[in-house]
């Protein structure tokens, strides 16, 4: 049986907070402790907190580009350019809605920028420069410390083609195969599959999710326990679909 639940009490994270450390606290304030196989995932803007992700509008200047784009939607220019900046490429680009690839592979609206959960009316965070390699770190933080294998992901909210409502993915992924893979296994009548598989990672962070809240639940930590599962070192990157291959862009 799986339990899903928060480290109730996390404190309002700021830059340079040491997260790992963090959490061993919070899970010692919360009366419990880490086990084998436990499953930490950690919500985007923290991470983005504690690395410094922080942007403070008032300070960024829009290019022409910027402008153009912002007045065919009403938007912000500086918000617009700050989504520029993080974008590889635009993907498109529908009166100001803009989808676009960031530098880490990510399709999304507005390269992953968020304002919510940020201090400061003008202020905006930006997706951690590597969340594999933020999730790596406070993995081995807290592995070393307690002696349990254990993953951790980094969880952000997306939107979907062709689908109302956003769900968590995982953007950041450490100590876990975020693709469960059943090709060549049976279903319930015999018949061998062929290329199912799904995003194991993503489906936790959506489970997650259901904890974690969007506005003022404060629980920005999730631990999800019961799962078994071989340590891996793999990429969050593993479920970004290949371009030829996604009909999307």
């Amino acid at each position: 049986m799986l339990k899903i639940f928060p480290i109730n009490n996390f404190p309002i994270i700021k830059k340079d907070d040491n997260l790992a450390e963090l959490i061993l606290q919070g899970i010692e304030n919360n009366a419990t402790e880490i086990k084998d196989f436990d499953i930490i995932i950690i919500a985007q803007t923290i991470i983005s907190r504690a690395e410094g992700q922080i942007i403070n509008l008032d300070e960024v200047e829009p290019s022409e580009f910027a402008v153009e784009i912002a007045n065919q939607g009403k938007k912000d220019p500086k918000y617009v350019e700050m989504i520029l900046r993080e974008a590889k490429n635009i993907c498109k680009n529908r009166n100001g809605v803009l989808i676009t690839e960031t530098k880490h592979g990510f399709v999304c609206a507005n390269s992953g920028i968020d304002r919510s959960n940020v201090p400061g009316e003008n202020t905006i965070s930006l997706l951690p420069e590597n969340p594999d390699k933020s999730a790596k770190e406070i993995r081995m933080y807290i592995q070393n410390r307690c002696k349990k294998k254990i993953a951790v992901l980094i969880s952000d909210t997306h939107n979907r083609p062709f689908r109302l409502g956003a769900i968590n993915i995982a953007i950041g992924c450490s100590g876990i195969d975020p693709v469960k893979n059943y090709i060549n296994k049976t279903d319930l009548f015999g018949y061998k599959l062929k290329s199912s598989s799904i995003s194991l990672a993503d489906q936790l962070c959506s489970a997650a999710g259901l904890v974690m809240g969007e506005s003022d639940e404060g629980n920005a930590v999730i631990v999800i326990r019961g799962l078994k599962f071989k340590q891996k070192e793999i990429s969050a990157k593993a479920l970004i679909r290949p371009e030829e291959r996604d009909y999307f862009r």
